[in-house]
């Protein structure tokens, strides 16, 4: 300031003071204190930066290790997401292969993640504008949690793995997949500074000898949304009851653990029969299970059918009406046994 008349920055952001967990001062003579390197050993730079991120700075700050503990867990959790999305990339080139949700695919569980996405770019955005950083970790750790693991990784595992391999739904699923992880690798990068430069390279299958930084990146643009796009509003209120019913049946005597070894009988209203018609080819994938099937009556009810007994495909685990023993001796659904042409 002095040699220049005016100060080195444009914005300067306190926080409060940094105290124990019962909010005392800490020092080393109270033996309370939480020393930075320590932290670093035990726990890495990245887990202690997403700590720094999701602290709300405008109050006293409370240390303690078991704050790092579950840092740690929120981190493993983002870092494992990131780790499924690049992994189900193997074989996908966006040269080639970039199929993206078009409007006839409005009802897929793709344009949902793609709804998702935007949501999530646009709110992440906004929090580093406003440096409302707890916003922003929230935010990553919601989307990595509930939105990617909870709900639409696990929808689309099928098609991934049982899908033929170059067929258009399992390539709109891998372009939403890319663009998800270019998105999010590019969303942390400011946090987890380590964990997204190692993503990056590996997303664009490059060395660490590479000059293509993901922090030479701008954070990322909100996709272009969908002109019409569905309500899921009705399908997700569905879905809740669907899992609290098979939830019911897995903590019961009768064994059923595995979501395919089971089926879905739901007797819905009229409008709400009318809410779930667009999004039938989905609603198995949705729920996880082998099959579902809706009839309109008078008292809403769920059912779970075990299909233990009934024929299971070999490939995908699925127990649908298709499954039969093929030429060469396996027991596969019609789709399984026409993508490896045992038919």
């Amino acid at each position: 300031l002095g040699a220049t008349g005016q100060s080195p920055f444009r914005t300067v952001l306190t926080h409060g003071f940094m105290v124990d967990a019962n909010g005392r001062k800490m020092s080393k003579s109270e033996g309370n204190a939480v020393d930075v390197e320590d932290v670093l050993k035990q726990h890495g730079a990245d887990i202690c930066r997403w700590w720094v991120c999701s602290l709300n700075y405008t109050n006293d700050i409370k240390v303690d290790w078991e704050f790092f503990k579950v840092a740690g867990d929120e981190y493993r959790k983002v870092r494992n997401t990131i780790r499924f999305l690049l992994g189900n990339l193997n074989d996908f080139d966006p040269d080639r292969d970039y199929c993206p949700p078009s409007q006839e695919d409005c009802f897929s569980i793709d344009a949902w993640a793609w709804q998702k996405l935007a949501e999530f770019v646009e709110t992440t955005t906004e929090g580093y504008e406003r440096f409302q950083f707890k916003k922003v970790s929230d935010t990553i750790f919601n989307f990595c949690n509930d939105s990617m693991s909870a709900v639409y990784l696990v929808a689309v595992k099928d098609r991934l793995y049982c899908d033929a391999a170059d067929s258009r739904k399992r390539r709109r699923t891998q372009t939403v997949i890319y663009e998800i992880a270019r998105a999010l690798i590019r969303t942390v990068a400011p946090i987890l500074v380590h964990t997204a430069e190692e993503a990056w390279l590996a997303l664009n299958d490059e060395t660490m000898e590479s000059s293509d930084s993901v922090h030479f990146q701008l954070l990322p643009e909100v996709p272009a949304r969908l002109e019409n796009e569905a309500d899921w509003a009705p399908v997700m209120e569905f879905r809740h009851k669907v899992l609290k019913a098979l939830e019911e049946v897995r903590a019961g005597d009768g064994g059923l653990k595995n979501p395919l070894d089971a089926g879905v009988r739901a007797v819905v209203t009229a409008d709400e029969a009318e809410a779930l018609q667009p999004f039938r080819e989905e609603l198995a994938d949705i729920l996880g299970v082998s099959r579902m099937e809706v009839a309109v009556g008078g008292s809403p009810l769920v059912e779970i059918d075990d299909l233990r007994n009934e024929p299971r495909c070999e490939r995908s685990w699925k127990r649908d009406l298709s499954v039969k023993a093929r030429p060469d001796g396996g027991m596969l659904s019609d789709r399984d046994a026409q993508v490896i042409g045992s038919v």
